[in-house]
């Protein structure tokens, strides 16, 4: 056989190399592999194709693969491994209500938000010349640390500095301590529960539900809904609640009016104008110097000042100093409810003793009366659960708030008839209207002073 008979193609990218053959009657295999030897073929030729072809030389003209590199192995890239959800969708089973839309994606203050996976550097490979083919490296992903976020370099991760919202964009974590409601609660929205603040540009209807951890703003009015913050509350307009609407804040409550709802602030209660019909509970002070104060009840840790107290119509309006009016009503009913629960239990223990002195004089029970001793047992056990659960209630509540030092409670304009005032234990109902005073605790006597 002569070299002109067969030659070596080797591929464009040096990844593998053929021997076209004409017509041969014979091969010998040394004679190849000195022929890829001379060519510089020196990685990965095909020995077994080699002795085949000795076994079997080509009867017409063909190409023969002899010899394959390798191919490299490119590396992956790099990928962000959330720890915490992106998404605002309501886990199904998780809602409590139709108004339940959104959950807001929160972190707190340490936790970790992201890591990123590493990239992978890939495997080289080899061509038929012995030349090494470099791979691709694979790369690492384009992510940065936003507002409010740390990168850790050791740990690959992304860590939170502030409670908030979660948000992912322009390539960059970031955590917002402000949600916000560009408009209206509504059904777009729905039920609020965040662990930042929240602020909502427009009105809450009734039924909704807003929770924060921080404060929450409302740039317009609150019907028959429910705020509570962790921190403060500030309404701008205020607060018609026809008799539903409840407001609570960690710190202080800054709102417009107040109609027919329950508000409640643990620091300060601030009324820009009136508040009407409602139980308002500040664990320290409530002003409401440029309007009323009428029906409901009010009560401050330390001192309550606004423009009158009741009106003309003796409306019947209570002010109280020291003491959570709701919360002592509340242990009066919780008290009466307990008495009334004790007299029940002695009249089943009494039920129980005749039917244990019958069984003792007859040597045995009827079926009727055996009837009824089962209903006692079963009737005395749920009133002893009920007598404890209204006993544990009553030692979790303490109607106590702020102390009586230099407490008072003033009237710029009027204190009309028909108004109760209370220090501590101490309670006096106003009688006659007064203009221009205040009120003091004095040596355990109530006493009306003119106002300097």
């Amino acid at each position: 056989m002569q070299q002109e008979e067969y030659k070596v193609i080797v591929s464009p990218d040096k990844m593998e190399a053929v021997i076209h053959f004409s017509s041969v009657d014979s091969v010998a295999e040394q004679v190849l592999l000195d022929l890829l030897k001379d060519e510089g073929i020196t990685f990965g030729i095909k020995e077994e194709v080699i002795r085949m072809l000795v076994e079997e030389p080509p009867l017409t003209e063909m190409e023969v693969l002899v010899a394959k590199g390798i191919e490299p192995v490119d590396g992956e890239n790099g990928r962000i491994v959330f720890d915490k959800p992106m998404t605002m969708e309501v886990d199904q089973e998780e809602k409590a209500s139709f108004r339940d839309i959104i959950a807001i994606p929160s972190v707190s203050k340490g936790d970790r938000i992201a890591r990123i996976e590493p990239h992978t550097s890939g495997v080289p490979g080899k061509n038929v010349f012995g030349d090494a083919v470099q791979q691709k490296p694979g790369k690492t992903p384009n992510l940065r640390a936003g507002k409010n976020t740390i990168y850790d370099e050791k740990e690959a991760g992304f860590y939170a500095e502030i409670d908030g919202q979660l948000s992912y964009k322009d390539r960059s974590i970031q955590v917002q301590p402000l949600f916000e409601v560009r408009g209206d609660l509504d059904l777009h929205t729905g039920n609020l529960d965040f662990i930042g603040s929240i602020a909502i540009r427009g009105n809450v209807p009734t039924g909704y539900k807003v929770k924060a951890a921080g404060d929450i703003t409302v740039y317009g009015m609150v019907e028959a809904a429910e705020l509570s913050a962790g921190g403060s509350v500030h309404i701008s307009d205020g607060v018609s609640g026809l008799g539903k609407a409840r407001v609570t804040a960690g710190e202080d409550v800054r709102i417009g009016y107040i109609n027919q709802a329950v508000v409640e602030a643990g620091q300060d209660l601030f009324v820009e104008n009136s508040a009407l019909h409602s139980q308002c509970v500040a664990h320290r002070s409530v002003y409401c110097q440029k309007g009323n104060i009428i029906g409901g009840t009010t009560s401050a840790g330390n001192r309550v000042e606004a423009q009158s107290i009741g009106n003309r119509m003796h409306t019947p309006t209570g002010i109280y100093i020291g003491v959570n009016k709701k919360v002592e009503e509340k242990q009066m009913k919780l008290n009466q409810t307990l008495k009334a629960k004790m007299e029940q239990k002695e009249k089943l223990l009494q039920i129980g003793k005749s039917l244990e002195r019958k069984r003792l004089k007859q040597g045995k029970l009827s079926a009727e009366e055996r009837i009824t001793s089962l209903r006692q047992r079963s009737s005395l056990e749920n009133n002893e659960e009920e007598i404890y659960e209204l006993a544990e209630q009553m030692k979790s509540m303490n109607s106590s708030i702020g102390n009586l030092d230099d407490a008072y409670i003033k009237a710029v304009k009027n204190i009309h008839a028909f108004t109760n005032v209370g220090f501590g234990k101490y309670v006096l109902r106003v009688d006659v209207d007064h203009t221009d005073v205040h009120m003091i605790l004095d040596s355990g006597e109530i006493v009306i002073k003119a106002n300097r």
